[in-house]
């Protein structure tokens, strides 16, 4: 099977989709695409090519109503996301998307429904669940090795936007980006809690912005788009979890996320990628009193077909490839719409 593929933006996330389709038509026969088009107001030909994208494009609106495109894949900015997917699915197209699914957990509602009233369907970028420690963890909880769980904790911190003076990126314009960090680096965690087996229950949060007035060019822009957030949560287990997003801390090392129950623990640290730290006596008994880091790969064999290692880009071609042989193991838009909902009462 091949689809041509229609990719809406032209920002740092594309080259990782771009490698990610590359990636499925290398390793991959019974699933190939073609990169048939690139859309955005500032792709050049030059830079498409380079990618190697058939043609460009700049009005989206045009590329979903094209007969000749099967999937259309949205790398724009978040607050474009609900606009284009709904235009998507009805015009019949599969669609990919980047996260946060929608701005609210309503407009998330309307789009689930509508690729469900049309049989369209359609993925989320959780592609955090594909790193292969991260897998290691599910099985591990799922398992039953770790016990009952207990405890969660998450986090994923950076510190590139900590001076408030600094200029606007639009990361930080809730114009582009209406639910902050929170929508970006913790839509990763919140859908890893459900990836492992944890469905919420309660949150609580708070979110805050430092640099409230921006400089961008010759102007100032005001911003209401969270630079920091923190929740608690109780899972309908009753668990209990702690997390907290950032781009204003210094020094931050990047995502971290760790599950505690009752027979082990185990923790992941990103910088770390295909490595764990483990605290399961009866499966290690070597580290019975303090932490021990181990491969992934020891605990599930690695079920990639390429030679070079396991990177972060490669995660999008894991997704893409389950979610177009229709495999029902990539994210769904359900998915999506459950992160937008703990979003917004996070928010709220």
């Amino acid at each position: 099977m091949k689809y041509r593929i229609g990719m809406i933006g032209s920002g740092s996330i594309s080259r990782s989709h771009t490698y990610g389709f590359d990636r499925l038509n290398t390793y991959y026969d019974d699933v190939q695409v073609e990169k048939a088009v690139i859309c955005s107001p500032h792709i050049t030909e030059e830079k498409a090519k380079d990618m190697g994208w058939n043609e460009t494009a700049n009005d989206w609106k045009k590329v979903v109503t094209r007969a000749d495109i099967d999937v259309i894949d949205i790398c724009a900015y978040d607050y474009l996301h609900y606009e284009i997917v709904k235009a998507a699915i009805a015009n019949g197209k599969m669609v990919i998307c980047e996260k946060p699914l929608a701005d609210t957990y309503e407009q998330a509602m309307e789009l689930a429904e509508l690729a469900r009233s049309k049989n369209i369907r359609a993925t989320v970028c959780t592609n955090y669940r594909y790193i292969h420690a991260i897998r290691c963890i599910e099985h591990l909880v799922k398992s039953g090795e770790l016990g009952d769980i207990r405890f969660i904790h998450g986090s994923f911190k950076m510190g590139w936007a900590i001076d408030p003076n600094g200029g606007m990126n639009w990361r930080l314009n809730h114009r582009y980006s209406p639910c902050g960090v929170l929508g970006d680096l913790g839509t990763h965690i919140i859908d890893l809690c459900r990836y492992i087996g944890l469905e919420f229950q309660d949150v609580c949060g708070m979110s805050e912005v430092y640099g409230k007035v921006r400089p961008e060019g010759d102007q100032l822009v005001t911003t209401e788009s969270n630079e920091l957030s923190a929740f608690t949560a109780r899972f309908t287990n009753n668990a209990l979890g702690n997390f907290e997003f950032s781009r204003v801390t210094m020094g931050s090392s990047g995502m971290m996320f760790e599950v505690h129950g009752t027979r082990g623990s185990v923790k992941y640290h990103k910088y770390d990628f295909n490595k764990l730290e483990v605290l399961i006596p009866h499966l290690y008994p070597d580290y019975k009193w303090d932490y021990g880091k181990i491969d992934a790969g020891e605990i599930l064999p690695f079920d990639y077909k390429w030679d070079d290692g396991f990177n972060q880009m490669d995660t999008y071609t894991l997704l893409f490839y389950d979610f177009l042989m229709g495999s029902g193991k990539a994210p769904i838009l359900e998915d999506g719409t459950e992160c937008c909902r703990i979003i917004d009462t996070v928010l709220k």
